[in-house]
């Protein structure tokens, strides 16, 4: 296998100055994507990177790959159905679609999404109420109040109906500092303007921010543990406005809340919320495994956490387990003929319609079986690559871009 190989000195030359283009795009692109971020909600972080080509000759000059890198579930189970009667009923009952109307920002409708769950009730940490989403959102009618439980079950099923991917989590300060134990349910939704999760605290209707990039439960859990969540903002409603980390709820709903992330492995609670799965995926940092995660039970006294003694955990050394990518491409190539590559697509797309590609900024095409043959011309070839699911959600595209010169 090879990724590109250069033998004569045209080779040589045409080598060098795509890579002097990707440096200066690459450095571009940071300077500008910093400053989308913190006008207009940014877009998703770009890399490039080689593209292996299977059986590439000497006339693929370079070969790379630009986008968010691909990574698979292996670890969470479940997929939520958009089409369920219950979404059906959720999004036309509560005119879903009105409170994002006109929203062209998927961050956007996000935030709104996330601001309207929060606007149903007010906050009552003592309700112990055992509903489902459509009980809540009637009780918060008549004017019951609700925690963040609640907050969690209702946002994940309102991003669910949406055509979101959201998946629900349990955070928790650090016992020392805080000896009440503070625990904490949230939501993460995976956005695919930035191509990454965002945690979503549909409670407080606030998410954390570092560079005007959103940030997911792990980034501020690790930001966290190695200092004290410097250069983390947390940012309120969906105009982003920053509020400070001691206001109400604190600690909990500050950055030092995270000390603890656990991710509840069932994703599809509100399509089928009849299963009993408990465990919980955790990243097997040093800080997991040198320290203990207490809580309080009933008793209010300190104890371990209580998937300790279940063997709940599922401990992950890989990042890429927790935060895989819905609706991310992955191309695998490989050279079939002189000028011509064929492409295989894979991606783990949540109610995948279909996948998309266009070449040389082309109109675009659904895929047959996510395969097509990509007829190179002379120069640089570029192919485009994205996914679609059911509800008409377009995930982030992956570039990639060929040099072929056939007089090699």
């Amino acid at each position: 296998m090879r990724v590109c190989q250069i033998t004569t000195m045209a080779g040589i030359a045409s080598f060098m100055l795509v890579a002097i283009h990707l440096l200066l795009f690459q450095v571009g692109y940071s300077q500008d994507a910093k400053a989308v971020g913190r006008l207009h909600g940014g877009t998703a972080a770009q890399s490039t990177r080689p593209l292996q080509i299977d059986g590439a000759d000497e006339s693929i000059v370079m070969a790379t790959v630009s986008g968010p890198e691909f990574a698979p579930s292996t670890l969470f189970v479940g997929i939520e159905d958009p089409t369920h009667s219950r979404a059906k009923r959720l999004r036309e009952k509560y005119r879903l679609d009105d409170v994002v109307a006109g929203e062209a920002s998927e961050f956007r409708r996000m935030l709104k999404l996330r601001h309207w769950v929060h606007s149903r009730w007010h906050i009552d940490n003592d309700q112990n109420f055992n509903g489902d989403v459509f009980e809540i959102l009637e009780k918060a009618k008549a004017g019951a109040g609700f925690n963040c439980t609640h907050a969690m079950k209702v946002q994940h099923a309102v991003m669910t109906v949406m055509g979101f991917v959201a998946r629900d989590l349990g955070v928790q300060c650090d016992t020392e500092k805080f000896p009440d134990a503070f625990h904490h349910g949230v939501n993460e939704v995976w956005s695919n303007e930035f191509a990454k999760w965002v945690l979503m605290d549909g409670e407080y209707d606030f998410h954390f921010e570092r560079d005007g990039r959103p940030l997911s439960a792990l980034e501020v859990h690790e930001a966290v543990r190695a200092g004290g969540g410097q250069r983390i903002v947390k940012v309120q409603g969906p105009g982003r406005a920053a509020v400070p980390m001691d206001g109400p709820g604190f600690p909990f709903t500050s950055a030092v809340g995270y000390w603890w992330v656990a991710y509840h492995v069932r994703q599809n609670t509100f399509t089928q919320p009849s299963g009993n799965e408990s465990r919980l995926v955790v990243f097997d940092s040093e800080a997991f495994r040198q320290t203990t995660w207490l809580r309080k039970r009933g008793d209010n006294v300190l104890r371990k956490h209580w998937a300790y003694d279940a063997k709940a955990f599922i401990p992950t050394l890989q990042r890429r387990e927790i935060e895989w990518t819905p609706g991310v491409p992955e191309l695998r190539v490989r050279q079939t003929a002189s000028g011509e590559l064929e492409v295989d697509v894979r991606s783990d797309t949540p109610n995948l319609e279909s996948t998309r590609s266009r070449i040389d900024g082309g109109a675009w095409r659904a895929l047959e079986d996510g395969q097509l043959t990509w007829k190179l011309q002379a120069g640089e070839n570029r192919l485009e690559v994205c996914t679609r699911n059911a509800q008409g959600a377009l995930g982030p595209v992956v570039t990639a871009s060929v040099t072929f010169n056939p007089k090699l």
